[in-house]
């Protein structure tokens, strides 16, 4: 794109320097300038650049700003810039433009129409191929679109299992789609597998755990139990006396003897004689046994309840299942059942203890059977208690650490179970991609060698159709029609059923812009697409009314936005109101980030307003360019804009070097026109009604208003040397809206409020 244009050397009006560096085309862009502003100048010279050899060395500042040289004849910089001016409507349209004996807009060359049939044949390839590229293309679309999902879908979970845990961590933004297509792009054959993450999830649900007292030790009394069964065996009379402790077989015939013995006085064995003192040392003897026996059974006894009430109230000292982690309350929850059944077992156990030792304490003679107690264990079985305690404890301890470790097997799973998936799916679009691509580069090929069969232009019915729906759109009404003709190697434009000749300058403009941009959007040139174009217009409105020029102004909007950039050139102040009130919202826009001083918007601007007007420097004419004054941006009519000018002439007068003091005789007479016509409109023509008006007044002491306008400045035609000395005639400006404000002070007056300009300027 196009920022800037200057000269190296004086080319016409044009000299180094007059495109100043604050004065930047935009992608759309109005220039405005009265005639010999210079407007055609900068026209032709474009128009050159275009037909790639330039009319004279000039500096081309693209939208980048690196500046380049283009010397003359040198093709230009962008070869995608089209020019629309009358020079180039000479060139392609001339015949048809001539006169009354021509009716072809464009004669076809035998290359093109020889080219036709080959065009067809490419047509239908490229059709064909395309065809096929779209498939390829929905079927590629198709697999993104599922590798995408399932990124997605990955994401989601990893965002909705974890976030809850680590609402930091687990953000869209740490996990993007892009990262978690990258995770899902790496192999994993090692994921945990599905019972793993859900009991990772499980104990991520859980609160954290407290710790648990350690387990105590169950109550044993195995050692103390090994004396039952001969303590419950024993009786008085086993006792030994000291002399039989040695002799067993003594020890049992004594022990039966006694109750042998009882009433007797002899030994039924050895006929000796057993006295008094004899009895009394055996009943001794046994009565200290008794005594000790019975002892002996209390102490166990008193032994053996407390530990049964110990091991009885142990089981309630075991913390409760739902204390601990839920990865060891299973296996905790059935080893205290085991442990409590146990219990409860030896519990039974020793209560049948208990009950032979309060018999044996009742009648130490007695020998009660030893109850049935089995292999007394040393203890409860607590391994597992014990194991599962000190891993819950441990846990407690670890818990940071082990919430990592899981949010990892949460983590690792999601990823790993879809990355085999999402690979075969990524595989699956990557060669859809590679056919698309074979498929595309096929129907560039083709369009390619169509391109080069489309160099030369040719006629087609749809174009015709559409420069006859543009025609009517313009106009508001069909009299004018375009058809292919009937060799088909031409345009023809006809009015009705006869041939269009004779066609008037307006109608003349609007058809030549109207083909000259239908064309550049049919236009095929290779590597360049509308978005890559300059296109320039020149004065798009020559003799257009009013109804077609508002027509136009549309039909311009929307055609030129379709273009990389566009550039109008227009005298027409009509024409300029409307690009600015079509163009108000974005040059708003644009000057709102040019005032927050937007580096790209002051470079390049999305719309640009400016003026190329003819200045007088070092007293030789040149043409210069700036910004659009805020006096044309807001003045509504041609009228109000001219007046504001020419009073700010006047206020300026000793100013010799005001630019646009060359512009003030035509301005003013432009301004008396208008302001005639309003007061003598019963009068035909300017001077008439000028006329009417000096004569009006008393002595006609305006008569010299009247000479001015006659001698010097003009309504049409090229600027005279004399006039081009707008200094000479300052005085005759000022008497000119003098002699306005003495025909209508009123008018005057509110003329100048209107555009803010001191009345008194003409004191």
């Amino acid at each position: 794109m196009l920022r800037r244009l200057d000269v190296k050397n004086p080319w016409r009006s044009l000299t180094p320097g007059f495109w100043p560096a604050d004065a930047p085309l935009g992608k759309g862009t109005v220039i405005y300038g009265h005639n010999g502003s210079g407007k055609s100048t900068l026209a032709e010279l474009l128009l050159d650049l275009s037909g790639q050899s330039a009319a004279a060395e000039v500096l081309w500042e693209p939208k980048d700003g690196r500046t380049q040289t283009v010397r003359s004849g040198t093709p230009c910089p962008s070869p995608a810039m089209a020019v629309f001016t009358r020079k180039w409507v000479q060139a392609n349209l001339d015949q048809f433009l001539a006169g009354e004996n021509a009716d072809a807009i464009v004669t076809l060359g035998e290359a093109a129409i020889g080219a036709k049939e080959e065009e067809e044949r490419l047509a239908g390839e490229i059709e064909r191929l395309r065809s096929e590229a779209d498939k390829v293309e929905g079927a590629r679309g198709k697999a993104e679109k599922k590798v995408t999902e399932l990124a997605r879908a990955v994401q989601d979970r990893l965002i909705t299992e974890l976030q809850r845990f680590d609402y930091n961590h687990y953000t869209k933004s740490r996990f993007s789609v892009s990262k978690v297509s990258d995770l899902l792009r790496t192999p994993r054959t090692d994921f945990p597998d599905l019972a793993t993450h859900t009991e990772a999830l499980l104990w991520l649900g859980e609160d954290a755990p407290t710790a648990v007292p350690t387990l105590a030790p169950a109550p044993s009394l195995a050692e103390e139990l090994e004396p039952l069964e001969e303590l419950l065996g024993r009786t008085p009379t086993s006792v030994t006396l000291a002399e039989l402790e040695a002799d067993a077989a003594a020890q049992a015939w004594v022990e039966r003897g006694q109750v042998l013995h009882r009433e007797r006085e002899h030994c039924l064995f050895c006929e000796g004689s057993i006295d008094e003192e004899r009895r009394q040392q055996l009943a001794r003897h046994f009565d200290e046994s008794w005594l000790q026996i019975r002892s002996e059974s209390q102490r166990l006894l008193d032994s053996v309840t407390r530990h049964r009430n110990a091991l009885t109230a142990w089981p309630a000292s075991l913390p409760a299942p739902e204390a601990l982690a839920s990865d060891l309350r299973a296996a905790y929850q059935h080893a205290v059942k085991v442990a409590k059944a146990e219990v409860q077992a030896q519990v039974e156990r020793l209560e049948r203890v208990e009950t032979a030792l309060k018999e044996k304490i009742l009648d130490p003679n007695s020998t009660p059977p030893p109850p049935d107690i089995g292999v007394v264990p040393n203890s409860v079985p607590t391994t597992v208690l014990v194991e599962a305690v000190t891993q819950h404890n441990e846990q407690v301890h670890r818990h940071d650490e082990l919430k990592t470790e899981r949010l990892k097997l949460v983590f690792d799973h999601i990823v790993g179970s879809d990355s085999r998936k999402f690979r075969d799916l990524e595989e699956e679009a990557g060669a859809a991609k590679n056919k698309l691509d074979v498929a595309t580069h096929a129907a560039s090929l083709a369009e390619k060698a169509l391109d080069r069969l489309q160099q030369e232009s040719f006629t087609t019915k749809e174009m015709a159709d559409q420069l006859t729906a543009d025609l009517a759109r313009v106009y508001g009404k069909h009299h004018l029609t375009i058809a292919v003709t009937g060799d088909g190697r031409s345009y023809s434009c006809r009015r009705g059923d006869e041939p269009a000749t004779n066609l008037s300058e307006g109608e003349r403009t609007t058809l030549s812009l109207l083909y000259f941009l239908r064309n550049l959007e049919d236009q095929k040139t290779r590597g360049v697409e509308p978005k890559d174009r300059i296109v320039v217009i020149d004065d798009p409105s020559s003799s257009l009314d009013r109804e077609s020029l508002f027509a136009t102004h549309q039909w311009l909007i929307s055609t030129l936005k379709e273009f990389g950039q566009y550039i109008v050139l227009t005298h027409d102040f009509n024409l300029l109101r409307l690009f600015i009130t079509s163009h108000r919202n974005k040059w708003n826009d644009s000057a709102k980030q040019i005032g927050k001083q937007d580096a790209a918007e002051l470079h390049f601007p999305r719309v640009s307003f400016l003026e190329l007007f003819a200045a007088t420097v070092d007293g030789e004419r040149s043409s210069k360019m700036g910004p659009l004054p805020n006096l044309l941006r807001n003045s509504t009519t041609e009228y109000g804009y001219l007046f504001l000018m020419v009073m700010k002439g006047i206020k300026d007068a000793d100013d010799h070097d005001h630019e646009r003091l060359f512009l003030l005789p035509n301005a003013v007479r432009r301004v008396l026109e208008v302001f005639a016509s309003y007061k003598a409109p019963h009068r035909p023509n300017f001077l008439q009604q000028l006329e009417y008006l000096v004569t009006e007044q008393p002595s006609e002491p305006h008569r010299d208003v009247y000479d001015f306008c006659n001698r010097f400045s003009h309504g049409e035609g090229p600027e005279t040397v004399e006039v081009l000395d707008a200094r000479a005639v300052q005085g005759d400006i000022r008497r000119c809206m003098q002699f306005l404000r003495s025909v209508d002070p009123d008018h005057f007056n509110k003329m100048c409020e209107a555009v803010k300009v001191d009345p008194a300027v003409l004191d």
